[in-house]
Parts: structure tokens; sequence; C-alpha cells
């Protein structure tokens, strides 16, 4: 499920971002929350090394295979099955929650199935957070989302230029960096937002259909 896989791939590569080992968003977080327009969903290439243009006006067997795409219907993803073609997989709806509020948070849950080693992923919900001001009245057809972080880093008061910055938690987090509540990530939603000079990654609806 390239998708998604990409975007998993950036929320882990940011530290400190805020995690749970249970779901936070409950029925009373989601009335209302912005939906999303059906069809084909784009995510800008990442690596800012590899070159991916998309013309999305050509079917999507027509893309090429770095393209990261997934396909929203009737309120549940659709993710491509491997790395080429257009074979979609289901992604269960509880995996990908969103909330209302003028920052709508996106609680996205990892596969919990063991790792290579036996494992099992002990915080496997994290969440990101996009801009929902003034309230979405019509099906979103773009966004564009930060990482909600559960606290900040401030560089070490030591003169030791290579000593590590510390990460100063937002209040109700814990060690781990699993919020005391939903009003904990909800600010912690909004004291992560970039500034706005900031070009934040962004998801875009790209077509109505597969091909």
């Amino acid at each position: 499920m390239r998708f998604f896989a990409g975007l998993w791939i950036l929320i882990l590569s940011g530290c400190g971002m805020a995690v749970s080992d249970k779901p936070m968003l409950e029925q009373a977080d989601t009335a209302g929350a912005p939906q999303f327009e059906d069809g084909v969903w784009l995510m800008p290439e990442l690596d800012d090394e590899k070159d991916c243009a998309v013309d999305t006006a050509r079917p999507v067997s027509q893309w090429p295979d770095c393209a990261a795409w997934a396909v929203h219907r009737d309120g549940q993803w659709f993710a491509r099955e491997g790395n080429s073609g257009i074979v979609t997989k289901a992604v269960p709806r509880d995996a990908v929650i969103v909330s209302n509020g003028d920052i709508a948070i996106v609680q996205l849950e990892s596969d919990k199935s063991p790792a290579e080693d036996g494992t099992v992923d002990p915080t496997p919900y994290s969440f990101i957070a996009f801009d929902n001001q003034p309230a979405a009245t019509e099906k979103l057809r773009t966004i564009g989302f930060w990482i909600v972080m559960c606290g900040t880093y401030e560089d070490s008061a030591t003169e030791d230029e290579d000593a590590p910055a510390k990460l100063i938690r937002f209040p109700g987090f814990d060690e781990k960096c699993r919020p005391a509540s939903v009003q904990v990530l909800r600010d912690a939603a909004r004291l992560s937002r970039p500034a706005a000079s900031v070009e934040l990654p962004g998801f875009h609806w790209a077509r109505a259909v597969l091909d």
C-alpha cells in the first residue's frame, strides 16, 4: 500500500511526534468532521532528488510507478496493492479517522501485525493535522498537513555545539509522548503547526476514476 507507506515514512522520520497505545478520537470528536471527495488522491513526491512527474489527465494505469496515490470512495480509502499496477486493497475504516474542529486531526493506525522479530508496535496510533477553518462545507479536494508533535526541541544550554537538542514536552504528554486526553492532542496540533511561511506537504484530489 504505497500511498500510506509513504505517509508513514514521513511520519516516522519525525522524532518527538505524538503517539498513542489506544484510539484517542471518539464519536463526539468526529461529528461534523470534513469529508474527502471521492476519487483518486495523489501525494506529491517527498524526495526532492527524485523526479516523479504525474500527468493527472492520463489514466492512473499510465502514471509512473513512483506515484503515491490512493482511492477514496464512500468514506473509505483504498491503497495500491504492491508497487505497480492499479489493483487496490481496502484500508480498514478505523485506520484513518478524521476529527472535527478548526484544526482537523487525522488519527492513523499502523499495521499491528508482528514485525519480523515478533515484536508489535506498542504505540500504533499517530496523528497529522490540517487547517479546517472555516469549517469545510463541501468535500475536500486538497489539504496541507503537518505532524502532531508532543513538544518542541530546544538547543542544549551548554557550550558543546554537538550536544543534542532537548525535547520540551507540551503539557499533558508523558515520557513516551502519549497525550492524556483529546484536548491535549488538539492543543498539540495547534502548537505543532509550522509557520505560515512554511510550505506544507499535501494530499490532492487528482481525478474521479482510476482509468
